[in-house]
């Protein structure tokens, strides 16, 4: 996404400022009003991820009570983090909350278009980074799988596993069920397997 396209879908963004009700929390909303976004304010800090917040801004050990672990639950949008003093204590909580970027007291309206553009470009990388991680795991889960029916019908069969593959797949057509569903259910079998006439119905067919 282009620099200017971005910085239009930050006018659409539903934003919630996580910060005690004081004139600094009024100035953030103020200036994120200024850039288009819709504003919604919290105080305490939720048990959880804000309902439809597309990003959040939440202040960072500016209290001794404060407990911001809550906001990983359910969490669906862009963390930036509000600090007012650094601290190695300050830094890991900002690393546990795995915020995409970080602004200081006090709140000035220099940076803050800035610092809204990079931390939801960041996100978006990060949550297609993610997407593609896991149907790659997936991926490999159901190979795993496959090969190790593939392997299990061969064996009971005594034929080779070109042939136990191909089986596995005509009942995969046949039932109209995946490869993996197929595959966990050859796994659950036993001897009934070596019957060349022992069929799987997959459970998830059409």
């Amino acid at each position: 996404m282009s620099g200017e396209a971005l910085i239009r879908e930050l006018r659409k963004l539903r934003a919630c400022v996580i910060h005690p009700p004081d004139t600094v929390c009024s100035e953030l909303v103020r200036h994120l009003k200024r850039i288009g976004c819709q504003v919604d304010t919290v105080w305490p800090v939720p048990d959880r991820w804000p309902a439809h917040a597309d990003i959040v801004f939440c202040i960072f050990g500016d209290h001794s009570s404060l407990d911001v672990s809550g906001l990983k639950r359910d969490r669906d949008g862009t963390l930036i983090g509000i600090i007012e003093y650094e601290s190695p204590t300050v830094v890991r909580e900002l690393l546990e909350a795995d915020v995409q970027a970080i602004i200081g007291k006090p709140i000035h309206p220099f940076g803050i278009l800035s610092t809204l553009t990079v931390a939801s470009s960041r996100y978006r990388f990060e949550r297609r980074q993610n997407n593609k991680i896991a149907k790659l795991e997936e991926t490999l889960r159901t190979r795993r799988v496959v090969n190790n029916a593939v392997r299990h019908l061969a064996a009971e069969r005594s034929i080779s596993e070109e042939q136990a593959y191909q089986c596995i797949r005509r009942w995969s057509l046949e039932g109209r069920a995946s490869m993996t569903s197929v595959a966990d259910q050859v796994l659950a079998c036993g001897p009934e397997l070596s019957d060349p006439n022992f069929q799987i119905k997959p459970k998830d067919a059409l």
